[in-house]
This record gives structure tokens, C-alpha cells and sequence, in this order.
């Protein structure tokens, strides 16, 4: 018989009837891609508490320009400008990839995290630049084995597949959409336009909804919900903190 186990921090588990523990711990990896970054205060914040960061390509210069050494790098390397960095970092820590291939930086090295046993994985960059470039990000939320998170220059994007706590201040934009092809139902509080009894479908969409205070919390009863809000202080250069949230 096993009874649940709460642990401090991100770790859970399992209580053995003979009392042992049988602890499960959240790893966490992060992927730095290329496109327009966060602030580098955000890119340091999001990857200090990550167990494994991963630069896809060009994502290498943000890494290094926001003060953040990756563990590897991966990517045909066709868009990074100081190609010294995979010198400096040596071979073992780099994976080449040919130009002609089925997969982008990005989905391998979010592959390269799964590889290595994260679980919970977070993009951080990919926002501007070409469009095709930032739909294929986005489409990666709507498979099985999405991201968690995904924070560009200026929006912040959160898979939901529980629960989350929003903080902010009354007026604040919070906009959901609908992810993968299974409906989504949610219950809400703490929004100006609660989420409860509405049946999510493919190509719905819940743009522009509001805070009504300092809090709100939306917990899923079915599916998943993409959960996009804009970061404070836009782009980089500025340095501003992004928001933190508790999913359970």
C-alpha cells in the first residue's frame, strides 16, 4: 500500500506502508532558441532554476549575451553569429545536425531534453522574425508531449493542464485558447469573464479576458488550455521580471 507524499520544492511521491519514500522529482530543462529574446534578467530567472539548458543554434548568442552557459548546443548552425562559442564550449557539448533535415533546432533540442530525462521543458526566445518560424513553436503545444512554457521578447505563454494561479493587478489582459484536438471544459475565478460551462473546440478562442483583483486561478477539468499574456517591459534591454506562476 502507498500513500501520497508531499515533498518540499518540486519534488513529490510515493509513502510505502513500511514508510519508505519513494521520491519523484520534476526535472526541468530549458531550451534557449533563437528569434527575439526576453529582457536577459528573464532568460537568467527562467534557466537558474532549470536542471538541464539546452541552446538551440543561434539561441547560443542569447545564452551567452544574457550570461547563461548551456549545457549543450545543438542545430546545423546556420543562423548563430559567434561560431567561436562551440569552440570554446568543445565537441562534447555540441551536436551537429545537417541543414537538410526533418526537424528544427528547436524540436531537437527539446528532444536532446527529453534524451536526458526532463520532464517538464520551457522555451525561452523565438519570438519576431519569420512567421513560419513562430507558428512551427507554437504548433509543438498542440502534441501530446508539449511544452510547458514558452517566453519570448514579449509574450508569455503557459501550457495548462491542471490548474494555474495568476498573479497580477486588476485590468491585466489574460487571453486562453484551446489546445489539441480534444475539447476543453475549465472552471475560473477571479476573471471578468469566468471560463465555467464553456466547451473548448479547436479554433476557439477566449482573447482579451481581465483580471478582476490581484489573483486568479483557472483549473482545467478537461484537456488543455494555452494560457498567453503579455510580459512586462517588452523586449530586450529593458529589465523588467517576468511573471511567476503556480501550476498543481
Amino acid at each position: 500500500m502507498f500513500f501520497i507524499w508531499a515533498g518540499d520544492g518540486d519534488s513529490f511521491g510515493l509513502r510505502s506502508g513500511d514508510n519508505r519514500v519513494l521520491s519523484l522529482v520534476i526535472v526541468r530543462g530549458v531550451v534557449v532558441t533563437g528569434g527575439e529574446a526576453p529582457p536577459a534578467s528573464v532568460v537568467k530567472e527562467v534557466t537558474a532554476g532549470a536542471d538541464m539548458v539546452v541552446a538551440a543554434d543561434s539561441g547560443a548568442d542569447t545564452a551567452f549575451e544574457c550570461g547563461v552557459k548551456p549545457d549543450l548546443v545543438v542545430g546545423d548552425f546556420d543562423s548563430i553569429r559567434d561560431k567561436s562559442i562551440l569552440t570554446w564550449l568543445g565537441e562534447a557539448r555540441v551536436q551537429r545536425h545537417a541543414a537538410a533535415k526533418d526537424f528544427t533546432d528547436t524540436e531537437l533540442a527539446l528532444q536532446a531534453l527529453r534524451d536526458s530525462g526532463c520532464d517538464e521543458l520551457i522555451i525561452v526566445g523565438g519570438g519576431g522574425g519569420r512567421m513560419d518560424h513562430l507558428i512551427g513553436i507554437l504548433t509543438l503545444f498542440d502534441r501530446e508531449l508539449a511544452p510547458a512554457r514558452w517566453v519570448t521578447d514579449r509574450s508569455d505563454l503557459v501550457c495548462v493542464t491542471t490548474s494555474v494561479r495568476i498573479s497580477g493587478k486588476q485590468g491585466d489582459v489574460v487571453s486562453f485558447f484551446p489546445l489539441g484536438c480534444e475539447p476543453c471544459s475549465a472552471v475560473s475565478s477571479g476573471l471578468r469573464w469566468p471560463l465555467d460551462g464553456i466547451e473548448w473546440r479547436r479554433g476557439d478562442a477566449g482573447v482579451s479576458n481581465e483580471l478582476t483583483g490581484d489573483v486568479a486561478e483557472v483549473r482545467v477539468a478537461r484537456g488543455r488550455l494555452l494560457m498567453v499574456r503579455e510580459l512586462e517591459g517588452g523586449s530586450r534591454g529593458d529589465d523588467e521580471k517576468h511573471a511567476v506562476y503556480d501550476l498543481s
